[in-house]
Order: C-alpha cells, then structure tokens, then sequence
C-alpha cells in the first residue's frame, strides 16, 4: 500500500516552466507526488535535459511559491494538442515539499 506522501494526486496549480534555451511557457499541474509531477504545457522540452519549474499553489487557504529544479522523464503530444511533460524532482526545498505533502494528504 502506497503512503499518503508517495501517492500520484490530480492537482490543478498553474505556473510556468523554464527550458534551457531560455524558453519559458506556461503550464498548469496534472498530478504530483512528492518524487515527479506532470504538468501539460503549449509545446515539448526542446531538448532540455533540466529545467526549472515554479508553482503557484494553494492548499486549504495557505499559498506557496514552489521553485523545483526537473529531470525530464516523459514529453507526448497529448488529445489537447499540448504536451503532457512528465517531470522528476531533481533539486527542492524540505519547506516546499512538505507543503506537497500536506497537499496530498489532503486529497488521498
């Protein structure tokens, strides 16, 4: 049985992502966990192989400005014609995830 802190939740923040060739578009949250997070984006990675991605997010009236370092792991053209870009956790604050984590536990 998974743990309510390693679960894949739906989660409909907005913010934006920044791809290496200094390309920055916006994006809103599919799911998240507290290891990756998809997000659905206008177009792919370009060829990013890390990418900083910042969050908006709101939790039970609190909000936070989440900064997260990325290892791409997935980018498809999804129904929407926009991307599906799957994203691993590669640098984030202990503060930032435990709001994910009370996020998630909120919605398991």
């Amino acid at each position: 049985m998974a743990t309510a802190t390693s679960q894949y939740v739906r989660c409909f923040w907005s913010g934006s992502l920044y791809l290496t060739n200094g390309i920055v578009m916006p994006i809103h949250c599919k799911h998240i966990s507290t290891k990756m997070i998809e997000v659905e984006a206008p177009s792919g990675l370009q060829g990013s192989k890390l990418v900083k991605l910042e969050l908006k997010a709101i939790h039970e009236g609190r909000t936070a400005f989440i900064k997260i370092l990325c290892d791409p792991s997935l980018d498809i053209l999804n129904e929407h014609d926009k991307h599906t870009i799957r994203l691993k956790f590669h640098t984030i604050i202990e503060k930032d995830i435990n709001f994910i984590k009370a996020f998630i536990a909120g919605h398991s």
